[in-house]
C-alpha cells in the first residue's frame, strides 16, 4: 500500500511522517512503501471554519475503490488525523484477513463525523463496538515545531510624503498555535519636489518581530520595527545624504488561507505608532514630517519546511 498525504500548513495537522508513525505503531511496522498495487490518499481541507477530511482507495490504474468523509472543528486536525489513521489501519488489518460476510466499519468515537460514500477495499469483517475500537485507537503526535519562509509586496502610508510601495523578506517559526515572525522590509526610493523645484528622494530599510496567535483563519500579532531612512536632497544649495533611525510598535492583523499542503498566502494589515516622528529639512525649512501613526498592508506567500 502507498500513501499519498496532504493537509494545509498552520493549522496544528500532523506531518506526513507522523502520521505513518501512528500507523505503523498499531500495525507493528510502516505498511506504505512507494509502488503499490493500491494507494490510500488522506487529504484534509479547511473550509468555512471547518475541517473537511477525505480518505481514497484507490487501485494502481487510479480506479477509486472506496472513500470516506470526515468532518471535525477547526482547532482539531490533530484529532481528526487520529480517526483517519485509526480508520487506515483498520482497513490494512481486513486486507490480511479471510474473507468473510460485509459488516459495516465503525470509527473512533470523538467529535469528528464520519461519512462512509462507498464501502472500503475489503470485504472482510470488522467489529461494529464504537466503544471498542475506541479504545484500541491510536494517538496521532501533534504536529510540533513549524519552520518556514516567505516573500511578498506592501504599501505603507507615513514613511514617505506619499504612499511607499515596497517588498519584504520573512522567516517564521513556532508551534501551531503560536508563531514568530522576522521580517526584512525595503521600499522603493520615493521622490518629493516642492513648488521650488527643490526636493528630496527618500526610501526606507526596516526589520521587525511579531510574535503571533494563530487561529483557523486569523492571527494577532504585536509588532516592534526598527528603521533605517535615507534622504538625499536635490535642487538645493548643498545636497546631503543623511540618514537616520526610528522605530514604532503596533498591532498586525493577518488573515491566511492554504494554498498548497506547505504553502500559505496571507494578508496582512498593521498600525503602527512612532514615538518619536522624524523629518526631513532643505536648506532650513522642513518639508515633511512624519506622522505618529503610519499604516502598512501587503500579502505575503510562505513555504513552510517543517
Amino acid at each position: 500500500m502507498s500513501l499519498e498525504y496532504a493537509v494545509p500548513s498552520g493549522i496544528g495537522c500532523p506531518s506526513e511522517a507522523q502520521f505513518r508513525a501512528a500507523v505503523a505503531e498499531r500495525l507493528g511496522g510502516d505498511p506504505f512503501v512507494k509502488a503499490a498495487a493500491r494507494t490510500v490518499e488522506v487529504e484534509i481541507s479547511a473550509k468555512d471554519g471547518r475541517l473537511r477530511g477525505v480518505l481514497r482507495w484507490v487501485d494502481r490504474e487510479g480506479t477509486l475503490e472506496g472513500q470516506r468523509r470526515f468532518e471535525a472543528p477547526a482547532a482539531e486536525c490533530s484529532e481528526l488525523a487520529r480517526n483517519m489513521a485509526f480508520a487506515v489501519t483498520v482497513q490494512l488489518e481486513l486486507l490480511e484477513q479471510p474473507e468473510d460476510a460485509s459488516e459495516p466499519t465503525t470509527t473512533p468515537g470523538s467529535d469528528s463525523e464520519v461519512e462512509t460514500e462507498a464501502a472500503p477495499v475489503a470485504s472482510a469483517r470488522t467489529p461494529t463496538s464504537t466503544s471498542a475500537i475506541a479504545d484500541a485507537s491510536v494517538p496521532v503526535p501533534a504536529a510540533n515545531f513549524e519552520l518556514g519562509a516567505g516573500v511578498g509586496p506592501f504599501l505603507a502610508s507615513g514613511w514617505a510624503p506619499h504612499v511607499a510601495g515596497g517588498g519584504r523578506v520573512l522567516l517564521l517559526g513556532g508551534v501551531p498555535r503560536f508563531l514568530v515572525q522576522v521580517a526584512f522590509e525595503a521600499t522603493l526610493p520615493q521622490r518629493y519636489s516642492t513648488s521650488e523645484g527643490a526636493g528630496f528622494k527618500s526610501s526606507v530599510l526596516a526589520a521587525s518581530v511579531a510574535p503571533c496567535w494563530r487561529f483557523p483563519v486569523v492571527e494577532t500579532c504585536p509588532v516592534l520595527r526598527l528603521g533605517w531612512v535615507r534622504a538625499q536632497g536635490f535642487g538645493v544649495d548643498e545636497p546631503q545624504s543623511p540618514r537616520g533611525t526610528f522605530w514604532e510598535a503596533g498591532f498586525r492583523l493577518a488573515a491566511g488561507w492554504a494554498l498548497q499542503p506547505r504553502f500559505e498566502g496571507k494578508a496582512h494589515l498593521e498600525l503602527l505608532y512612532t514615538p518619536s516622528p522624524w523629518g526631513v529639512v532643505l536648506d532650513g525649512r522642513s518639508v515633511f514630517v512624519a506622522p505618529s501613526f503610519a499604516v502598512l498592508g501587503g500579502i505575503d506567500l510562505a513555504l513552510f519546511f517543517l
